[in-house]
């Protein structure tokens, strides 16, 4: 097991926000936080992460050990966050923001090697963006922002992402685009554990889906096990038709668990 949480409930002042959530992620999954606005699936994140010290009992545990009693900076050598959005306030290259990655093995005054500068060039060719090495990261698209916050975080070292609505804000292709990514990584070990608001993104390419109703876990199972008619109801009250999500799905991305016509996901 790579990532454990263990009866997390986890309250602002006297606001509780997680009630008694406990789940698993093993290496190589895509797994994806479904649910509405409020549900506390990005507390959840931030507590994977080891942001919040948990208040009110549970713990996290990565590959075995307590995430709150890690080292951040060892811990940021394994897991790495990509934001929902990111400005960066000066016009670096795009290299540059992809080498920052390294900061968790660099002291402070240490000065990026050249190991440090193939990693980074060998991140951003494996998402096919190494042409925008030297274009300044405040002039490209929000897609390539993205792959690159990727690039950055594979430069890390991490094989753990952990993402706040990565396709939120970008247009239809870039989110497509995006997932294939993310199918492609998984394929190599890499785990991605996410938040979205996009059923159809659960359902196209996660190996499983967790649905947050109001701080707890409504369901958790395989996403085309999960993501049904009746899951959906209770998640946001309205009728949704399951196989409207599904028609896309062979058209846009490849089938990360087999070929294109694998029934299981048609």
């Amino acid at each position: 097991m790579l990532l454990q949480a263990e009866h997390i409930t986890f309250g602002y002042s006297s606001k509780t926000v997680l009630h008694d959530v406990s789940l698993s992620i093993n290496k190589g999954e895509i797994v994806s936080l479904l649910g509405p606005n409020g549900c506390g699936k990005t507390t959840l994140l931030k507590i994977l992460l080891g942001l919040y010290q948990l208040n009110n009992g549970g713990v996290v545990r990565f590959e075995g050990r307590d995430v709150s009693s890690t080292p951040k900076k060892k811990l940021a050598q394994s897991i790495a966050y990509v934001p929902q959005f990111h400005r960066a306030s000066f016009a670096y290259p795009v290299l540059d923001i992809v080498l920052m990655g390294r900061m968790p093995h660099k002291s402070f005054f240490q000065r990026y090697s050249r190991n440090d500068v193939d990693l980074a060039k060998n991140a951003l060719e494996k998402l096919s963006i190494l042409h925008l090495q030297d274009r300044p990261y405040t002039k490209i698209s929000g897609g390539e922002r993205q792959l690159t916050l990727i690039a950055r975080a594979m430069t890390q070292g991490a094989h753990t992402f952990i993402f706040d609505e990565p396709a939120n804000g970008l247009d239809y292709g870039n989110q497509i685009r995006l997932l294939e990514e993310l199918i492609n990584l998984s394929r190599e070990g890499y785990t991605f554990i996410k938040s979205t608001h996009f059923p159809d993104h659960a359902l196209w390419v996660s190996d499983r889906v967790i649905m947050m109703k109001q701080g707890s876990i409504l369901a958790n199972g395989r996403s085309d096990e999960t993501i049904t008619s009746e899951n959906l109801f209770e998640l946001y009250g309205r009728d949704i038709d399951i196989h409207s999500l599904r028609g896309n799905f062979k058209v846009c991305v490849p089938n990360k668990l087999g070929p294109a016509n694998d029934s299981s996901k048609s």
